[in-house]
């Protein structure tokens, strides 16, 4: 494979042969364009240079002094832009071998087309690594935690694929040494680029003696970069208070010695932050107006936490200033980092629905089982068979890695359960947890492009339609009744911008904890609007609970009145009869699985049991089957369901295969 639109940069200063492997190993793999950097490493190191860029894909740059890593790297991201312009991003890497080739070429692959996003190669540091090195990732995270507001697993990775778009900005920051990197990931930040990590091996050669990192001149230099703007708010503190202190003095007003306090503080700050601290490259007249706003709003809090602390418990009015200031100085970073000075993120960004699947929000285990239970509610209230059947068949649409279908296929059964997603990860975690379990099953293909053979008793979907622009919104809308049986149900969930929403999701973008950069907050009447005509809304209801507020809305698709619509009828589908009949085969037609594995015998079938209990019918609850405490797709499972697909030959091993979107 070759690499002809990602050059590969590497800054080296007093190189050993593991620069000379290096490059061999990449012009291996396929790399076009090798920028190695001389950051000054003096005369003697001028023979293993030239063995180096003997080959015509080596550029090889050269400073006459050691001017840092931080310019070294700006001295190659410069060049790359010059030769090779339509590039989409260029991989800078380590030239003392702690950087595998492999790891190289993984990072370079991961380089989006359209350059939105920052790839970071990340080690983990368990093991055997230096005590130096571990000890000084782990407080650097943390502290770019609280500056960058995104847990990354390690800040001080030299693998990186910088998008070309990114490039500009960082050839105008000012820092030269290691803390450039640090500076790399800030400016990220406020330019509203994501940053992607992607685990790559931890090797480090003689306990990381070949590191030319000083552990305390460097270090002193990265958390000062990291204590820019508590040094600048304390400056902005001082001139803050004297202003303040000789109003008051004069004046004896509250009040007005704010206001002269900071009209003076502002514009001291405004210009320190804004190129000191966060970088804004952004024109005065996006950011000043959001600044002016937040100096407002802080300072109406401020003066009344003064007048509180002044009135009821008798302190004074500087030192109630001092106190009041103090609290509101995270806030004030955490908003002017996240709302004042950050570019929105890049249009057109898609959510990383494999990272979603592989890390999901620790929250996402309560808020899934309220969601299960008031869809389990709604099921059990509106959906019903159609006529002949006593067993629903089901389209999840956006169900890749389902929370769902278990305690559906447990608490009410299914005679069939399509499940519809573009993931494919998400997918395959969901076949390794129903493979044994014929009724479900998988297809990877978008709604908008939904063409299945279906006319199901009821389709849903939760937290999919608000991925869209309004009109591909409503085409996602109409794609639920394309499938959906005449009088069958369909259940739609989206979040709704109520003032809680907002707020939640203001606070988890403040935190770097928001994982759904294209989630657009859906009016209910833009989804009732797009139903109408389409069948009667049964039900729209807001679920508050889950404070990033969603709103359920349940519709019956215009036809004919569904049989089960009595009472009595009612009671018939939900209870179950005492001697079940069994399926019958359904047709069903192979093609090119998603995910390729060897089918299970078909002789391992259940014997038929003929102490088989029958299930009770409870009339309060309504809920008929009687669970054993195992399942064959992973959870929990009606003993009549075991007993139905031994009687129609099915074997619990049966091999499902993924329908993929032709």
């Amino acid at each position: 494979m070759a690499f002809a639109q990602v050059p590969v940069l590497i800054p080296s200063y007093q190189p050993g042969e593991a620069l000379e492997t290096l490059v061999e190993a990449l012009l291996d793999r396929g790399f076009e364009t090798i920028i190695v950097v001389n950051d000054g490493s003096g005369p003697e190191f001028d023979s293993i240079f030239q063995r180096v860029a003997r080959s015509s894909r080596v550029h090889l740059l050269a400073h006459g002094v050691n001017l840092g890593k931080g310019a070294a790297l700006k001295t190659g991201l410069n060049y790359a832009l010059v030769k090779c312009p339509a590039c989409r991003g260029v991989v800078t890497g380590d030239g003392d071998g702690q950087h595998h080739p492999d790891d190289i070429v993984q990072v370079a692959d991961a380089i989006p087309a359209d350059g939105n996003a920052l790839i970071l190669g990340v080690r983990s540091f368990g093991g055997r690594v230096p005590l130096r090195s571990r000890l000084g990732n782990n407080l650097t995270r943390g502290l770019m935690r609280v500056m960058v507001g995104q847990n990354l697993a390690d800040t001080q990775t030299g693998l990186r694929g910088i998008p070309a778009r990114l490039i500009p900005h960082l050839l105008h920051v000012p820092s030269s040494g290691y803390e450039f990197e640090l500076d790399m990931l800030l400016a990220c930040k406020h330019q509203g680029f994501p940053v992607i990590q992607i685990p790559i091996r931890t090797i480090y050669l003689g306990n990381n003696e070949s590191s030319h990192f000083h552990p305390i001149l460097d270090s002193m230099r990265i958390y000062f970069l990291l204590l820019r703007f508590s040094v600048l708010s304390l400056c902005t503190a001082v001139v803050d208070n004297t202003v303040f202190a000789v109003a008051f003095r004069t004046t004896g007003s509250i009040a007005r010695s704010m206001v002269a306090a900071r009209l003076v503080a502002m514009t001291f700050n405004y210009l320190g932050v804004r190129r000191t601290v966060f970088h804004s490259q952004q024109p005065h007249s996006k950011v000043l107006p959001k600044y002016v706003a937040l100096v407002a709003f802080n300072g109406l809090v401020s003066y009344s936490m003064i007048q509180f602390l002044h009135n009821t418990f008798g302190i004074r009015a500087v030192p109630a200033k001092l106190f009041a200031e103090g609290l509101l100085f995270i806030a004030n970073f955490a908003i002017q980092r996240d709302l004042v000075f950050t570019r929105r993120g890049q249009k057109g960004q898609a959510t990383d629905w494999d990272r979603y699947h592989k890390h999901p929000a620790r929250t996402a285990r309560f808020t899934r089982k309220y969601t299960e239970k008031v869809l389990l509610a709604a099921i059990r209230q509106f959906a019903t068979p159609a006529d002949g059947k006593q067993e629903l068949s089901v389209v999840e649409i956006g169900g890749a890695n389902s929370r769902f279908v278990d305690r559906i296929l447990c608490d009410l059964g299914c005679c069939q359960y399509d499940v519809v997603d573009t993931n494919a990860y998400g997918l395959s975690l969901l076949e390794q947890r129903t493979r044994s379990d014929r009724r479900v099953r998988l297809h990877q293909r978008s709604v908008l492009g939904l063409a299945l053979e279906a006319q199901a008793d009821l389709v849903f979907s939760v937290g999919v339609i608000e991925h869209f622009d309004e009109v591909q919104t409503q085409q996602a809308v109409l794609a639920h009744f394309d499938v959906l049986r005449p009088g069958g149900t369909a259940i739609v969930t989206f979040p709704t911008p109520t003032l809680l929403y907002r707020f939640a999701r203001a606070l988890s973008e403040m935190f770097g904890l928001w994982q759904f950069p294209d989630e657009r907050p859906l009016i209910p009447a833009e989804v009732l609007n797009a139903v109408r005509g389409q069948g009667e809304v049964l039900l729209s209801k807001t679920l508050w609970p889950l404070v990033l507020t969603q709103t359920l809305v349940v519709v019956r698709k215009h036809g004919d009145p569904t049989p089960l619509k009595s009472r009595g009828a009612r009671e018939r589908y939900l209870s179950i009869p005492s001697h079940p009949q069994p399926h019958s085969p359904r047709p069903f037609q192979f093609q090119q699985p998603l995910l390729q594995r060897q089918p299970a015998p078909i002789s391992r079938q259940l014997p038929a049991r003929p102490d088989h209990p029958v299930a009770r019918h409870d009339n309060r609850h309504r809920i008929a089957p009687v669970c054993r405490p195992h399942c064959p797709h992973g959870l929990r499972t009606p003993d009549r369901i075991r007993h139905l697909s031994v009687a129609s030959g099915f074997s619990v091993g049966d091999s499902r295969k993924v329908i993929p979107h032709t």
